[in-house]
């Protein structure tokens, strides 16, 4: 049952957090995401993030929005969040907004690498699985397809993945299926800048933030077992859905780019406020 904990842990930690090599300062690029969750009493749940890049800054801003009638009753701001986080890979600084000063305070990537080992040390957890990462008899069965062809999904040119996984002692199954192109400029450069974000703010490889870095922690973990192979490019689509013996949804997750474009600088996709 090695690989469904491996999932479902990597679920529950990437579900509501969601970088940089120099670019021509004279352009930008633009992602808008949207992934929407439906859980079994929670209700649906959906995230958007809308991503600029430019030279060495990158702006992401993130919305959640529970749409559960009873969630919205006792929340104070009706079950919606937003974050709003601008990063300067080149001075090494990001902006966070301070709820104490109702302003955005900068923060250099120092004091947040020595933050996070400070949370780190006094809350640090151990997860075992229960048996040996390198032992492949613990995985369950899987059927795995990837497409000879492409698809056109949100516009863009994308090669399909579908996997079935069959836990043991269950009628259940959690099918998921995923979308890669390499047709979108926009959208490897802020993947790419992402991950450039991560290493420097010292997070740890199995770190999930968002749901690219989701697929990749799983990928991994898959990996030291068996051989997992996935299309080049990024991903712009990605479903799971869990099964019970009818074949009727118990959990869904959806992920979508749903625009990626290059587009001249404009100051203001870049402002705090």
């Amino acid at each position: 049952m090695k690989t469904r904990a491996a999932l479902i842990i990597a679920i529950i930690l990437g579900l509501f957090t969601y970088t940089l090599p120099l670019y021509a300062g004279d352009k930008e690029y633009h992602i808008e995401e949207k992934t929407v969750i439906e859980i079994p009493v929670v209700g649906k749940i959906t995230t958007t993030t809308s991503s600029y890049l430019s030279g060495c800054r990158l702006k992401e801003d993130t919305a959640v929005k529970m749409h559960n009638a009873l969630i919205k009753m006792v929340s104070d701001s009706d079950g919606k969040s937003t974050e709003t986080v601008l990063s300067n890979l080149c001075k090494e600084v990001q902006w966070q907004f301070d709820a104490e000063s109702a302003a955005f305070s900068p923060h250099s990537f120092e004091k947040l690498r020595e933050l996070k080992a400070a949370q780190k040390d006094h809350h640090e957890t151990q997860i075992d699985m229960g048996s040996d990462q390198n032992d492949i008899d613990d995985l369950p069965k899987m059927v795995r397809e990837i497409l000879g062809y492409e698809k056109n999904i949100n516009g863009f040119r994308a090669r399909k993945v579908v996997t079935s996984v069959y836990p043991e002692d269950s009628d259940s199954r959690i099918v998921v299926e995923e979308f890669y192109t390499t047709k979108s400029l926009a959208l490897s450069r802020i993947s790419k800048a992402r991950k450039d974000l991560s290493e420097k703010l010292g997070y740890e490889e199995d770190h999930v933030e968002g749901i690219p870095s989701l697929v990749d922690v799983i990928y991994e973990r898959i990996k030291r077992d068996t051989e997992w192979a996935r299309p080049d490019g990024e991903i712009v689509r990605f479903v799971i859905r869990l099964l019970d013996e009818d074949d009727d949804d118990i959990f869904t997750m959806k992920y979508d780019v749903l625009e990626a474009e290059t587009l001249r600088y404009q100051e203001d996709h870049f402002a705090l406020k």
